[in-house]
């Protein structure tokens, strides 16, 4: 009996063993996601280039990143500026000159590119939120034309109003720019250079990607991209954005400040992509309407 109970304690210990992660910070999120109940997927930290994945909720290997995939926008764009195809500083007009419906607002010939990274195009609160709405609502499944027929309520530059309809603009001009569309573009550029596993990519009635959401990808994979900024633009020893650009995205085109010294991308539904320099860290979240601000806090007992 005696030897019988020994051999249980024994399994049992190896079972505490195999759920312990490696890293207290993600030991710490599992016992605040199962605390709280929270549907928390999967998270991925990557410590001093040392990665570690917790699942925590049974799920399919990909999930839809919602706007995390707008910093993989962002990614093309310093790709393509960085080789001269684009400055961010661009005027967005020139490039669908030809794409504009007669009588457009005269304001968009003010809009740069770097207005549209930053949701300051001038749209009006609302406007085509792409995940929620109901698209032939607007008459047509033209997403471009829907784009830039809007007449636009602030002048460019002045106003930042958080839009899907900018980032779908925005994988329309990786296209124009490099001849690709954008998940051609990000899969030879950025994703397999990445050793991304699985990917998929939502896209628009005419076969563009959205480019505000939709991108499909594990946690694990999400977690490169940090590590490719965390990183200054390199990754594996490969150089795919330069310093300069790296600096210029974080804090100002997506990745947005978290007050520790990182920055960070979150999406609609309790998706995140955290980077934080200063302790050479990334953490990446897959979950449905996880409190992510409580998951979070399991840095500060650090």
């Amino acid at each position: 009996m005696k030897k019988l109970l020994g051999i249980l304690l024994m399994g049992a210990a190896m079972l505490v063993r195999a759920e312990d992660s490696g890293s207290a910070v993600l030991d710490r999120m599992r016992a605040i996601a199962e605390q709280d109940n929270m549907c928390v997927y999967s998270i991925c930290e990557i410590k001093d280039g040392v990665s570690r994945n917790i699942d925590i909720v049974p799920s399919s290997h990909c999930h839809n990143s919602y706007s995390v995939t707008k910093a993989f926008v962002v990614t093309a764009l310093g790709i393509l500026e960085d080789r001269g195809l684009l400055s961010v500083d661009d005027p967005v007009y020139p490039i669908f000159a030809d794409k504009f419906p007669e009588g457009f607002d005269e304001k968009w010939k003010k809009v740069k590119i770097s207005d549209v990274m930053r949701h300051m195009v001038g749209f009006e609160y609302g406007f085509l939120d792409i995940d929620c709405e109901d698209i032939l609502s607007y008459g047509t499944d033209d997403f471009l034309s829907i784009v830039l027929s809007k007449p636009l309520k602030y002048e460019p530059g002045t106003v930042s109003v958080y839009s899907d309809a900018a980032y779908y603009l925005l994988s329309r001009v990786v296209t124009e720019k490099s001849g690709k569309r954008l998940d051609d573009f990000l899969i030879e550029e950025v994703l397999v250079p990445l050793q991304f596993r699985e990917y998929a990519f939502s896209k628009c009635p005419y076969g563009y990607p959205i480019g505000a959401t939709g991108l499909y990808i594990s946690t694990a994979d999400m977690a490169k991209l940090g590590q490719l900024y965390l990183q200054n633009g390199v990754y594996n020893g490969k150089r795919i954005l330069t310093e300069e650009f790296v600096r210029k995205a974080l804090g100002q085109f997506e990745f947005l400040p978290t007050g520790d010294g990182g920055f960070a991308k979150a999406g609609m539904l309790g998706q995140y992509l955290y980077i934080n320099p200063v302790d050479n860290r990334v953490i990446a979240i897959h979950s449905y309407n996880g409190d992510l601000g409580k998951l979070m806090s399991a840095l500060k007992e650090e």
